[in-house]
């Protein structure tokens, strides 16, 4: 996937949904999957069309911490060229600021995020590598996951957004898990990854689908963009 798939396979289906929709909450939702998908693609055309339409819908911090913490998906370099564009958009950044105490912090946030499975997160990281925990604690979830500015809810939904558009599956099916165990609505989780599913490479959608309806406990074999707030 190059960094223009995100404008020349979405952008129209984006712009179409925009003009559909009519809630305050499928706008936000939209417009975080949205920039946090084009952080991640480096998209630099999407945000430019993007960014101005958070004003109203989306405060400048909540928009800023949505590409922040991109970083631990998509790298520092990406961040910084997403942020540029910001500043195009939002002249004056917010305030700098600091969860307290990282690791309690970082880690009562991985425990909501992962909930019953939070146990055997940390064998497997461990088992990886065990400053690779203590940097998913406190830098991941104590740093950046836990700052203010943005809700948990919101945070999870562009992460989903983000690992959807770097084909990253297996945490995918974690942070899916994730958004509902942070709050997120089974049918607000179903809406967003059918609006994002054409940011997934042709050749991983089978395996998102398959992750994302065993974890909703659905049946869906025909991923598209499709509203189904009140069925």
């Amino acid at each position: 996937m190059n960094h223009s798939h995100l404008a020349t396979m979405c952008n129209s289906t984006f712009t179409d949904l925009w003009a559909e929709i009519s809630t305050p909450d499928q706008k936000r939702m939209l417009l975080l999957g949205i920039i946090s998908a084009g952080t991640t693609l480096n998209d630099t055309v999407v945000l430019n069309e993007w960014l101005p339409k958070c004003k109203g819908v989306l405060h400048q911090e909540a928009v800023e911490e949505t590409i922040l913490q991109t970083l631990l998906f998509a790298g520092f370099p990406k961040t910084i060229e997403a942020l540029k564009q910001l500043r195009k958009h939002y002249p004056q950044s917010s305030a700098g600021k600091q969860a307290s105490d990282h690791q309690k912090t970082g880690l009562d946030t991985s425990k909501l995020i992962y909930g019953k499975h939070h146990s055997r997160l940390i064998q497997v990281m461990d088992e990886l590598h065990p400053d690779l925990t203590r940097w998913m604690i406190e830098d991941g979830y104590g740093r950046v996951l836990s700052r203010p500015g943005l809700s948990i809810k919101d945070r999870e939904l562009a992460v989903i957004a983000s690992l959807m558009a770097s084909g990253m599956v297996h945490q995918f099916k974690a942070h899916i898990r994730g958004a509902l165990y942070a709050g997120v609505s089974k049918v607000d989780t179903i809406w967003f990854t059918n609006t994002f599913v054409c940011i997934i490479a042709d050749d991983l959608k089978v395996a998102f689908g398959e992750v994302r309806n065993e974890v909703l406990d659905i049946q869906d074999d025909n991923w598209g963009v499709k509203n189904i707030y009140g069925s």
